[in-house]
């Protein structure tokens, strides 16, 4: 099993006062001893850090101080690489040593001609305990599935995010990065469906829901958590739930409901259907608020909707209807602008949202373009107002390699 070292199944109370140096790095990096964090203290620099969480992903490994410094500071020339390393190794155990942590010499060592971190050490570490609790559990399904669920569940509770965050554009950490997000995903499939054979569905709505808090683009979780909405009566929400993802994976990745998805809307479709409707939920469609404070955000097909709505009350009132287009354009490869262009419309949708007017309303026309309707506005308004969208776009997101034009269109009502 990869890189349990000589872990327990779960970190249970210090038996020995807070002797037991705490490592966590499933959501966030800390190291701690009781209430004392290593990293508490300002003067500690990021580079240990760093070296730090290396270190203990590269856990029993014996690594060239050359291939260290290599890896995590590629950028980086040292003329004498092995002293450098020496120094900052230096460095983090004497932090250990002024935590008093027993055995503090011993964590990280110095064999083979390379530096490792002891897996055998006083010290505790989340990933391990995550990774054998799941085991555990997964050994346990057939013999005791309710004791296994319990085992899931203690395991998943373990799992706040993925794998050093701080280390988001390190190629060193995805490997393990990655292992554990599958793992994690395959655990609360494994805990549902055990839920799901045995009616709990409240707990496996309950639980659903966490696990989508960290990972919410994962279909199978979704699909989960819908289907508990439905068994328990709860239609309404499961409609809302599917509306957001299917709109969130159409978005993001340009796919469309897959089959699965399909089927769950059918469920949901007629369930809806056999609730008549009364003057309750009337008057509920009625009171609810849009809690956004900017304008608001739709697909083309509700945006075309919205449009026609909008022309329809210009001819009574006789004022034209103000249409925006904001376009990107790049002098880059293909290769890079779809890259920077994913980047450069989540930011313009960013500015839209954040400083558009409640009444305004917009909508991601295709992978380059944003469509804005200004309900109110006379042309001069509508082309100082993108204007100005444009100005905020360009100081909220330097650097970008793109550039970004608007027009605006009046429409009006011809007798």
């Amino acid at each position: 099993m990869e890189g349990t070292g000589n872990r327990s199944g779960q970190i249970p109370e210090n038996q020995d006062g807070n002797n037991t140096l705490e490592i966590f790095t499933l959501g966030r990096f800390q190291v701690c001893l009781g209430q004392r964090s290593l990293f508490d203290d300002a003067g500690r620099s990021q580079k240990l850090g760093d070296l730090l969480m290396y270190l203990i992903t590269n856990r029993g490994k014996h690594i060239p101080p050359e291939a260290i410094l290599e890896t995590i500071w590629p950028d980086q020339d040292y003329s004498d690489p092995r002293n450098v390393l020496k120094n900052m190794i230096y460095r983090l155990k004497q932090g250990f040593e002024q935590m008093q942590i027993p055995g503090a010499r011993s964590l990280i060592s110095y064999s083979y001609g390379g530096y490792s971190w002891n897996i055998n050490g006083p010290y505790r570490l989340d990933a391990d305990v995550f990774e054998n609790l799941c085991q555990e559990a997964r050994n346990m399904v057939r013999i005791d599935p309710f004791q296994a669920a319990n085992k899931y569940r203690e395991a998943l509770s373990l799992y706040h995010g993925h794998y050093l965050p701080e280390c988001q554009q390190s190629p060193w950490v995805l490997s393990r990065r990655h292992h554990y997000r599958r793992l994690f995903v395959r655990s609360a499939s494994d805990l549902f469906a055990i839920q799901k054979e045995h009616h709990l569905f409240s707990q496996l709505a309950e639980d659903a829901e966490r696990a989508l808090a960290i990972e919410d683009f994962d279909e199978n979780i979704n699909l989960y958590y819908m289907e508990a909405l439905l068994e328990e009566g709860k239609t309404s929400q499961a409609r809302a739930h599917y509306e957001y993802i299917t709109a969130l994976y159409y978005y993001e990745n340009g796919s469309k409901p897959s089959p699965a998805m399909q089927r769950v809307y059918k469920l949901i479709k007629a369930q809806g259907e056999k609730k008549a409707l009364d003057f309750n939920d009337l008057r509920q469609i009625l009171i609810e608020r849009d809690k956004s404070k900017g304008a608001l955000l739709c697909e083309p097909d509700a945006f075309r909707l919205l449009c026609r709505l909008e022309r329809r009350r210009s001819e009574r009132n006789n004022h034209p209807v103000q249409l925006g287009m904001l376009s990107f354009n790049s002098s880059a490869s293909p290769k890079d602008f779809s890259v920077q262009h994913n980047t450069a419309m989540e930011c313009l949708r960013d500015v839209l949202l954040g400083h558009l007017r409640r009444s305004d309303m917009v909508s991601p026309w295709n992978e380059s373009q944003f469509a804005v309707l200004l309900p109110g506005l006379t042309h001069q308004q509508a082309e100082k107002l993108l204007q100005r969208i444009l100005a905020v776009f360009t100081e909220s997101c330097p650097g970008e390699e793109v550039n970004l034009r608007s027009s605006v269109h009046s429409f009006f009502h011809k007798t």
